[in-house]
């Protein structure tokens, strides 16, 4: 899962470079496959064989220790 955290974050920060550097096609070409991008990360983190021990009503963040009142 982490790995496509990192892809998706690297393929948002190359297509925040080529907006900025105007680099029309590069950043409509990045824009146009950037649903793929979603799907696959959305799929990753729904795929991930580590479950959480916690439910959400027992514990309000995963990374975190704060318990719910």
């Amino acid at each position: 899962m982490k790995t496509a955290i990192t892809i998706s974050f690297i393929y948002v920060t190359l297509f925040g470079l080529c907006v900025l550097v105007e680099w029309a096609q590069p950043a409509l070409l990045l824009g146009s496959l950037s649903p793929l991008i979603m799907i696959y990360l959305v799929y990753k983190i729904l795929k991930d064989p580590e479950e959480p021990g916690e439910t959400f009503e027992e514990q309000f963040y995963q990374d975190h220790s704060y318990k719910r009142n």
